[in-house]
């Protein structure tokens, strides 16, 4: 009995640090990532009321393939008091603001290495939602073999709302993270 309850114990330890190598969907896994006590989701409150959230998105998830390739999906989220952040600003800044995070965004968002080694977004994807969701969403994507990095960051520069910028150091292991998928 002691042998079993030492056995049940040390599963229950050993099992907790570990993420799921494997889940049945795809909707299993974004599950697993949206739940903040797995390490996925980093979630910043600014002074003047700004919450700036970001998503590490494992590529198996997003290109629901078990043969991702080398890319990292980020999800980057910005709000004001549960609101879209640009809904909120003057009618006359709007405009400018849907503009600059549908076309101009790669100039503000990178990886920086622990040598301070700047890695630019591929890609940055904005889908206006015209206040009809909780933040405003971007979709970053890196294509770059980060293997030879000991440390990384997100950095969201400044980019006119004096916000600042915004360092969000990651977790090298939910970075490199690939689960497959059972049912595609």
């Amino acid at each position: 009995m002691r042998s079993l309850f030492i056995l049940f114990i040390s599963l229950a330890f050993f099992s907790c640090g570990n993420p799921p190598k494997q889940f049945t969907t795809v909707n299993d896994g974004l599950q697993y990532i949206s739940e903040i006590k797995h390490g996925f989701v980093k979630d910043t409150l600014l002074g003047n009321g700004v919450e700036v959230k970001i998503q590490l998105l494992p590529a198996s998830l997003v290109q629901k393939n078990n043969n991702p390739g080398k890319q990292k999906y980020f999800s980057i989220q910005f709000s004001l008091k549960g609101h879209e952040l640009l809904a909120q600003l003057p009618r006359e800044e709007y405009g400018a603001y849907v503009q600059l995070f549908s076309f101009g965004m790669e100039r503000y968002i990178f990886l920086q290495s622990e040598s301070g080694k700047e890695y630019p977004a591929s890609m940055v994807s904005y889908q206006p939602t015209y206040n009809m969701g909780k933040s405003n969403e971007l979709i970053v994507v890196f294509n770059e073999d980060f293997s030879s990095c000991k440390a990384l960051k997100l950095v969201v520069k400044e980019f006119g709302l004096n916000i600042g910028q915004i360092d969000f150091p990651l977790d090298l292991a939910n970075f490199n993270y690939s689960p497959t998928i059972e049912q595609l």
